[in-house]
């Protein structure tokens, strides 16, 4: 098997049947769909996974545990060489998978990703630019998507997603830091190859700054040393603070100045 295409779900009725209709349309030869029932309680939700089972579709199930680890057991179940992650909200377009395995195949590169295409509310605040790798940026907050295609190597040497995360919906930032800093590879498609959905009751719209500044906090501890490192080189943070000041979801370099100069000061202090 080439690609598995993993869909989590948790109530997403309403917009599954959209999601697996833009997999099938690929018509990718070598390619399986796995959808997660992440102890949906929704009756619309649960008929349609249901008549999916009937029609054949992989279906797994279990009680509500939470994004990362529904996306880890799809992605342990999975068969496919490379992987690529799919929100139930969200939608792929033609091509992707198809540029994505091409990249994948020259064995030069281990991650492919792509600029979204944003649809449903126009919520400016809520819609990311999304750029050429950089890793001093991906340090300091995330530009790449969830919907990715990778080695499924990749999710085995890191661990997968970490479940640990203290809110949901950063997992993938964690993921992609994660796999940079074990030397795997990224490779960037300037074209638009997927759909990105914003409505004002997603997951990530919910986030509260307490809960984001315990994301950075989680993160910065999880990865101290590659943080102290990339905080010594760092000699452009104002520039990075300043450009992402107005959404502080994504703005981490104020928040790792300060975390950093209270290491500093505690490791000056004189011991006995």
């Amino acid at each position: 098997m080439k690609i598995s295409v993993i869909i989590p779900c948790y109530n997403d009725g309403a917009f599954l049947t959209e999601a697996v209709n833009s997999v099938l349309a690929c018509s990718y030869p070598d390619l399986e769909l796995i959808i997660v029932n992440d102890g949906s309680t929704d009756v619309g939700t649960l008929n349609i996974l249901n008549e999916y089972e009937k029609q054949g579709l992989i279906i797994l199930s279990h009680s509500n545990s939470g994004l990362a680890f529904t996306r880890n057991r799809g992605i342990k179940h999975a068969k496919g060489e490379y992987i690529l992650p799919l929100d139930a909200d969200n939608k792929i377009k033609r091509g992707y998978i198809e540029q994505s395995v091409s990249i994948l195949d020259e064995g030069l590169y281990d991650i492919v990703y792509a600029k979204p295409l944003f649809f449903g509310e126009d919520i400016p605040d809520r819609k990311f630019a999304t750029h050429n790798f950089d890793a001093d940026k991906l340090f300091m907050s995330n530009y790449i998507d969830a919907c990715a295609v990778y080695k499924k190597t990749v999710w085995a040497v890191v661990g997968g997603y970490d479940e640990k995360m203290p809110s949901q919906g950063n997992e993938d930032w964690e993921f992609w830091l994660n796999s940079y800093i074990h030397g795997f590879k990224f490779q960037f498609i300037d074209a638009e190859l997927y759909e990105y959905r914003i409505t004002r009751s997603s997951m990530i719209a919910g986030v509260s700054k307490q809960k984001t500044d315990a994301v950075r906090n989680y993160m910065i501890n999880k990865h101290i040393d590659q943080y102290r490192e990339q905080f010594m080189k760092l000699n452009k943070y104002k520039l990075f603070y300043l450009n992402d000041q107005r959404n502080y979801i994504r703005a981490s370099v104020k928040y790792l100045v300060k975390f950093f100069k209270s290491i500093f000061t505690l490791s000056k202090q004189p011991t006995h």
